[in-house]
């Protein structure tokens, strides 16, 4: 019954809408808040030594922001450096994230009107939280169409840019095209390997209006001249004009994904051990969590010749904003309010622990599959300042 009692008065007593969830790094909704507040209770009376903790925490090769422009700059002016570009570049733009492309699509399926489908879309997946893999085959399943050719990819490059910004601004893809801009020229990015399906990398680069030589490549049958610069599509590509073909086949739903999986000697796999193999890979926007990626991360570690380092970006969780949330969660909510000052004594020194937990676990992960961390504060700031200084 107590238990109960939280958990309502939890919810009653504090507006989770006067918080800035963009302030932080994390996709927290009410009941993980709820299990916060709960967790606070067990706290009470004990005295954790953190210092002692801290020494026993796994040690890691993070990298530190001077270290990695070292290296990359070395990579870039060696014609080796490539750029593993995620879903994080595109959303400036609009552009939604693989889960809510999939949330959007699942919702056209039955609403037509795509103001209403997303907002269903957004509202069940609140409450829901449904499976990728389980709305990535449902929909390659309802959009089979035998007297429509590739109804499937025409459906989802229509929910791809439904809410497209075009006049949208962002500092890392500015900072990507200057990169781009002297293929076959000395400095030069030897490539650009994209997980997204969209082309706003291309679009940039034609906004330009410059001698820019490149190649969006996308399919087995694609071969492309080898003084250009190859931009990699190797989850499938559909640009937001032009006419869709089957060279257009996306990895969206399990079929193609297990095919891709399955065989290893595919030629997106391929580009992508050869790569990861051979050359020095910065992975921007992307999360490191897709089996695929690290199977083939995998691969390529074990088939190098060399020790070094790719690199990668990570936005560090915000402290202040955590502990004001956490320590505001607590003057609000009844049941812990009394205790406050049995709690918040220790409050600031659990949440630096465990920040540092997390970190280090995932530097480990990321290290295991031959990646350093790079840790940043602000986004687009910080990754297209570090970009130009790898450049200039």
């Amino acid at each position: 019954m107590e238990e109960k009692k939280i958990k309502i008065e939890t919810l009653k007593n504090y507006d989770l809408s006067e918080l800035d969830f963009k302030g932080l790094n994390l996709n927290w909704d009410t009941s993980k808040w709820n299990n916060i507040l709960e967790s606070l209770h067990n706290f009470k009376g004990i005295d954790f030594n953190y210092p002692f903790l801290t020494n026993n925490l796994p040690s890691t090769r993070k990298s530190t922001s001077e270290t990695a422009v070292k290296h990359l700059k070395e990579a870039y002016h060696n014609g080796n450096l490539n750029f593993v570009l995620g879903a994080g570049i595109s959303s400036e733009f609009g552009i939604p994230t693989w889960d809510n492309l999939l949330q959007r699509l699942l919702m056209t399926t039955i609403e037509q009107e795509t103001e209403k489908a997303v907002i269903l879309s957004k509202f069940f997946s609140k409450i829901f939280n449904p499976s990728s893999l389980i709305a990535g085959r449902y929909l390659e399943e309802s959009f089979k169409d035998d007297k429509v050719k590739n109804k499937f990819e025409k459906s989802v490059r229509e929910a791809l840019y439904e809410t497209y910004n075009e006049q949208a601004e962002s500092l890392i893809i500015d900072e990507i095209v200057k990169f781009c801009l002297a293929p076959g020229n000395s400095p030069n990015l030897d490539g650009i390997i994209t997980y997204n399906y969209d082309d706003i990398v291309e679009t940039k680069l034609k906004a330009k209006n410059l001698d820019m030589p490149f190649e969006s490549v996308f399919g087995q049958a694609i071969n492309p001249d080898s003084n250009v610069l190859k931009i990699y599509h190797v989850h499938g590509f559909l640009p937001r004009n032009g006419n869709i073909g089957n060279d257009n086949k996306i990895t969206l739903g399990e079929f193609v994904y297990h095919e891709q999986y399955s065989n290893t000697y595919s030629w997106n796999n391929i580009v992508q051990i050869n790569k990861f193999r051979d050359k020095t890979c910065l992975f921007i926007g992307t999360s490191l969590t897709d089996p695929n990626i690290r199977r083939l991360l995998d691969i390529s570690k074990n088939q190098k010749k060399s020790n070094k380092y790719h690199y990668i970006f990570k936005k560090k969780i915000n402290k202040t904003w955590l502990k004001e949330a956490i320590n505001k969660m607590i003057s609000d909510n009844p049941e812990l309010k009394n205790d406050k000052n049995n709690i918040d004594l220790k409050i600031d020194e659990t949440i630096d622990f465990l920040i540092e937990l997390k970190n280090r676990f995932e530097e480990k992960d990321s290290e295991s599959l031959g990646v350093k961390t790079v840790w940043i504060d602000d986004y687009d700031k910080d990754i297209s300042e570090i970009l130009k200084k790898i450049r200039l």
